[in-house]
């Protein structure tokens, strides 16, 4: 494990600056705790406020992480805090995955009565069972994790964050201040997350780990050439176009208004560009309002929510991703893993991922003009299209590989309980 110059934290298997990528040792961790695992699997239990059946992010982490962690070494509960479908939604999701427990309590207000009843209902489970880790994402379930006690031997506490925490409001902040300390780690999939939590959270940096996310880079690949030309024929989209996908849901951090104004720029000079929207949200109104406000409701499409992300990708020429806020981008590792060129803006673990006119360009946020550009250059060179998909590639299977994030969770783990 190597050392983070700007906030001492620990790097596990990571690509940093100023580091060896993937060496790891117990610097920066602190004394593992007492535990004799022997070859007793390591009960792990996985708190999250939504359900890992949906199709954001931070739940495409989850499914990867538990399809990935080896089922010979782990027993898996996962709770979730979210309305939810039913469990067999949730199976089917989870088919030929490692055997997990799915245990679902609906949450409203984490201080309302709804969370009081999931905070008895935890420290049951804590009390009638023992478990080694308690990992928790978001923020309901980091408050019960690091609140609730019921076992005689605590098990390990870990908080994962996934953003930047663009939603916590000052005094969410200041309640994460007075516990962050209950946890003995706290991960995130980009240093700037951590950067932002010993800012705002006051959270100590020997506590802090970080680990990269991965995507399966053997589902998410380039296609052969007749396949893509297949789905692009399907999708209406000519060998002329030029297809832009953005892959995010329709809520405001995304700022999906900002990236049709600059499309608007786009399409006026290069009428052949088409822009995909892939996602969901409770905006959907709204933009397909703007966007014919905006004269170019031909020549965007609205995709919707798709299982078929690994598909369309590669029929693509361009991803674009313009939040103002983001953690580490599920979306633009696998539209890079697919060997897209990205337009992406520089916030959060955007930076890390795009190398500026390396496998892509960053823009800043909410600039509609920079956008514009970054995209019209894109557009208008096949070649930098070119070089900059290959460079997309090798990156994903070099740094950020599905392999690579569970081997680096499965080392964590093993590491802060002292089994090796």
């Amino acid at each position: 494990m190597t050392t983070m110059p700007s906030l001492s934290a620990s790097s596990i298997g990571a690509d940093c600056p100023g580091t060896d990528s993937g060496n790891v040792d117990s610097s920066g961790i602190g004394a593992p705790l007492d535990r004799q695992q022997g070859h007793d699997p390591i009960r792990l239990l996985l708190l999250t406020d939504t359900t890992v059946a949906s199709t954001g992010g931070s739940e495409r982490f989850l499914r990867n992480l538990i399809a990935g962690l080896p089922a010979d070494r782990y027993r898996i509960t996962l709770v979730q805090l979210g309305a939810f479908s039913g469990p067999e939604a949730c199976l089917r999701t989870l088919a030929g995955e490692p055997p997990v427990r799915i245990i679902n309590w609906p949450v409203g207000r984490v201080y309302g009565a709804g969370g009081w009843r999931a905070m008895a209902r935890l420290r049951q489970l804590l009390r009638t069972e023992r478990f080694d880790i308690v990992q928790s994402q978001h923020e309901k379930s980091d408050l019960l994790n690091a609140l609730v006690r019921g076992q005689p031997s605590p098990p390990l506490r870990l908080s994962n964050r996934r953003d930047m925490g663009f939603k916590k409001n000052w005094r969410l902040r200041t309640l994460f201040r007075l516990v962050n300390h209950r946890y003995d780690g706290v991960i995130a999939p980009a240093p700037e997350i951590l950067s932002v939590l010993a800012s705002h959270e006051g959270l100590p940096a020997h506590s802090m780990f970080w680990i990269a996310n991965g995507v399966d880079t053997q589902r998410y690949r380039p296609s052969p050439e007749h396949l893509r030309r297949e789905c692009r024929d399907a999708l209406g989209l000519s060998p002329e176009h030029i297809a832009f996908a953005c892959v995010a849901s329709f809520y405001p951090v995304k700022c999906h208004d900002m990236l049709l104004e600059a499309f608007a720029q786009v399409h006026r000079s290069q009428p052949n560009a088409r822009l995909l929207l892939i996602g969901q949200g409770g905006l959907q109104e709204q933009l397909e309002a703007r966007a014919r406000a905006l004269g170019i409701h031909a020549a965007v499409d609205f995709l919707g929510a798709r299982n078929d992300i690994d598909r369309l990708l590669p029929a693509m020429d361009v991803a674009v991703l313009t939040s103002s806020s983001e953690g580490m981008s599920n979306a633009l590792l696998e539209a890079m893993a697919c060997g897209l060129p990205v337009v992406a803006t520089a916030v959060g673990g955007n930076r890390q991922l795009v190398r500026h006119e390396g496998n892509g360009l960053q823009v800043p946020v909410g600039d509609s003009y920079a956008t514009a550009e970054a995209m019209l250059r894109l557009a208008g060179s096949p070649l930098l299209r070119q070089k900059m998909s290959r460079h997309s590639r090798e990156r994903v299977e070099r740094d950020f590989s599905l392999a690579n994030m569970v081997q680096s969770y499965d080392a964590l783990y093993r590491r802060l309980l002292g089994c090796g």
